[in-house]
């Protein structure tokens, strides 16, 4: 096994939907004291191990952290009905929608990755989503039925205005899904509102999204076998998402159909194994490992290279199933140990 974790700690570390937590939290704080939880959230789980001065403390800190993310879930999510984003994708074209100013401003936010990655992310893929059926049992959309879910993608279907809270819907076929980004950004308000609470030490886990403050070792699977990790991350102050079809694929057709979708092509992206992405926040990680799955490694490399140039941290790791081999693809300088010989 080959240790490649360098003596200067990185600032980030984050996986998405192929990860396992290899190892706790590192110490720091003498005796403090250890709460771990874990509950339903988001159409997933959530697991929450916070570093407090005391049991008390870590409890009530904990109980924030799953309020905010409940929060965010009401904010967000476009699988209940009711919320701001539900209705803005039920809106009559034309309509403007009170979002809120948070929302506004959020959507605002994911628009510019989608220029930032070149178009592999795209908020605005739910008519795609409709379209193959992912929220069902999957489906092949017929060549117009794609076609015209396609041309509704894009951020000119929608008018965001910030300083009144309000956002517009201008095609009936369009729509915004939250599944690239809103785990994400909850981990974010989430770990936001734990610092408040002076906490130092933690780690969540929201559907394999990991989020860290403070110091954790995390493990991204085989993408061939969930069970088994493949590669070890030093995770620091940072997130670290986990992009792949392992376990979300569909059959339809006499076809498999992935999860993910290129907003390019309006095709699932090919499936090489999986892709993570590491950065700052979890939306940002969280965005970028969906990025990364549907640029592939050598255009998703160059991607994260040239974000790195225009000041966004990140790095970048990929895991290639080629026959019975998997092979490693990573940014430069990225920190990372085997766990077993690959084959």
């Amino acid at each position: 096994m080959r240790d490649l974790f360098p003596r200067a700690r990185p600032f980030w570390l984050r996986l998405s939907l192929c990860l396992t937590v290899a190892a706790g939290l590192a110490g720091g704080w003498g005796r403090a004291e250890t709460v771990e939880r874990r509950l339903a959230a988001m159409g997933t789980y959530l697991g929450l191990r916070v570093e407090a001065a005391n049991r008390q403390a870590g409890l009530g800190a904990s109980e924030e952290a799953v309020a905010e993310i409940s929060r965010v879930e009401r904010l967000l999510s476009t699988w209940r009905p009711g919320g701001p984003l539900d209705r803005l994708n039920r809106a009559t074209p034309g309509d403007s929608v009170a979002v809120g100013h948070e929302l506004a401003d959020l959507l605002v936010t994911v628009e510019t990755w989608s220029r930032r990655t070149e178009g592999a992310f795209d908020a605005t893929v739910f008519p795609l989503v409709r379209a193959w059926g992912l929220r069902d049992l999957g489906r092949v959309p017929l060549a117009e039925e794609r076609r015209r879910a396609l041309a509704a993608v894009g951020g000119r279907h929608f008018r965001i205005d910030s300083e009144r809270g309000e956002a517009t819907r201008l095609s009936p076929d369009a729509g915004i899904d939250e599944g690239a980004w809103g785990k994400g950004y909850a981990l974010d308000t989430a770990a936001a509102r734990l610092r408040r609470d002076g906490v130092r030490e933690a780690l969540l886990d929201l559907g394999g999204q990991l989020l860290a403050i403070g110091e954790a070792t995390v493990a991204v699977a085989d993408p061939r076998r969930r069970d088994r990790p493949a590669v070890s991350l030093l995770l620091v102050d940072g997130s670290v998402s986990t992009s792949s079809n392992s376990e979300r694929g569909l059959m339809a057709s006499g076809r498999r159909i992935g999860h993910l979708l290129d907003p390019r092509t309006g095709e699932p992206a090919p499936d090489f194994g999986s892709a993570t992405a590491i950065a700052r926040s979890g939306l940002a990680a969280d965005i970028l490992s969906t990025a990364f799955f549907v640029l592939g490694p050598e255009k998703g490399l160059a991607v994260s290279e040239r974000l790195r140039r225009e000041g966004i941290a990140n790095q970048a790791l990929f895991l290639v199933v080629r026959g019975s081999r998997l092979r490693v693809v990573a940014s430069p300088g990225l920190a990372f140990r085997m766990e077993e010989p690959q084959r």
